[in-house]
């Protein structure tokens, strides 16, 4: 169905025959969202989309949801310690994670384009059409991010790494140390 843009490929994915004028192909019942959503337990989205061997060439984004995982990670981010309030209070959440370090940020940009890069290498081999994850907007800025050494507010990159093992600051200032360490 033509609705004043293409539509085919669109119904296509939810399992539609355009094919079958009597409307009795079982539709794939397939919902869209963020691929490799990170916010549910199984992409079975991506899942029933593969299953129909012209989309089969999507199958590297399976890869995109265990990264989202992964780069939620300590060793990935940044972590405050001893942070304190503008009065000079120490703030509530001790330790929080923060951002990515810049080294993660670059890692994950390489691994979202290798993948990109994988799936239209297999597009072009089909003949079926090429995705981008990041357009050459979004890449220029997210590089111009990074070489700006951008960091978000109340963040400047000297912290400490996520996974790295710091004394514990008790809410009365107190710091329990560890028991084997050379901080503090």
């Amino acid at each position: 169905m033509e609705l004043g843009y293409p539509t085919y490929e669109v119904a296509e994915v939810y399992g539609h025959n355009p094919q079958d004028e009597l409307g009795e192909t079982e539709p794939m019942n397939a919902r869209t969202g963020c691929i490799g959503c990170p916010l549910v337990q199984q992409d079975t989205a991506l899942e029933r989309i593969l299953q129909n061997p012209k989309w089969a060439y999507l199958a590297p984004l399976q890869e995109l949801r265990g990264l989202y995982w992964q780069i939620k990670s300590p060793q990935y981010r940044l972590r405050k310690h001893g942070e304190t309030r503008k009065d000079g209070s120490l703030a509530a959440k001790q330790g929080r994670l923060g951002p990515l370090t810049m080294e993660a940020r670059c890692w994950m940009l390489g691994e979202v384009q290798r993948i990109e890069a994988a799936v239209n290498a297999g597009a072009r081999e089909h003949r079926q059409p090429e995705i981008s994850l990041i357009n050459d907007e979004e890449l220029a800025r997210i590089e111009a991010l990074i070489s700006a050494d951008t960091w978000p507010e109340k963040w400047d990159g000297t912290e400490y790494r996520g996974d790295t093992w710091l004394p514990e600051i008790l809410s009365d200032g107190s710091i329990q140390p560890l028991l084997f360490s050379d901080i503090c």
